[in-house]
């Protein structure tokens, strides 16, 4: 854990332990460092010397004690690329962010209370069952303009997101509907065939015989 006083000592000490930041921390810093904020600094390095660093991270456990609950999210301004955020909340209820800070509205894409759990999220979230994931996009890094601080929102309303896949299905290459419908219209023919061709073989009635005409006189 890092704290500073001045922003530019803070970037200089990062630069001196093999930390690679944009010249523009510095200012970014300035907001947390005037709030006498800790920094925690990681450094992610391949397993195997001189390969590429890719794979899953075993997950950060960070505590600090705050008046309000906020994401810090200033740094990203300094972001080269289109960022995105998945944040996921554990409240006594569901929370909201107060604005959008310079990004696509966030949008909720779960809400609702969790039930008893035994595993390491039931413990997690000890006290606080609620949660919330949000989902926010950010086109344009720069005009990220603070950190996200999170309120309870008006009411409990829960989110349940429904995904719906849809899928063609193929019967030898050849898509099921074209066959169905193919089927159906070859019973429509067949039974329209059949009517003309009982219709061909019904056997027709002979007129009634006509009688000769009575001899006059």
């Amino acid at each position: 854990r890092l704290t500073a006083t001045d922003p530019a000592a803070l970037q200089d000490w990062l630069h001196a332990h093999g930390f690679s930041l944009p010249a523009r921390l510095k200012t970014a810093l300035r907001p947390y460092v005037d709030r006498h904020w800790e920094y925690v600094a990681v450094r992610l390095v391949p397993r195997t010397h001189g390969t590429p660093l890719h794979g899953a991270l075993d997950p950060l456990h960070l505590t600090f004690t705050a008046d309000r609950p906020v994401y810090p999210m200033r740094l990203s301004r300094l972001a080269a690329t289109p960022q995105s955020l998945g944040l996921y909340v554990l409240a006594a209820h569901r929370m909201e962010t107060s604005g959008a800070i310079g990004g696509a509205p966030p949008a909720v894409v779960f809400a609702g209370r969790l039930g008893p759990r035994e595993d390491a999220l039931g413990t997690l979230a000890a006290g606080t069952p609620y949660l919330t994931a949000l989902t926010q996009s950010f086109p344009d890094p720069a005009r990220v303009s603070g950190d996200h601080e999170l309120r309870r929102a008006a009411a409990d309303t829960p989110v349940q997101q429904v995904v719906h896949d849809d899928e063609l299905r193929r019967l030898a290459g050849i898509p099921v509907w074209s066959l169905t419908v193919g089927g159906a219209l070859a019973v429509v023919v067949a039974a329209v065939a059949l009517a003309a061709v009982r219709h061909s073989r019904r056997p027709v009635t002979p007129p009634p015989p006509v009688a000769p005409p009575e001899p006059l006189g």
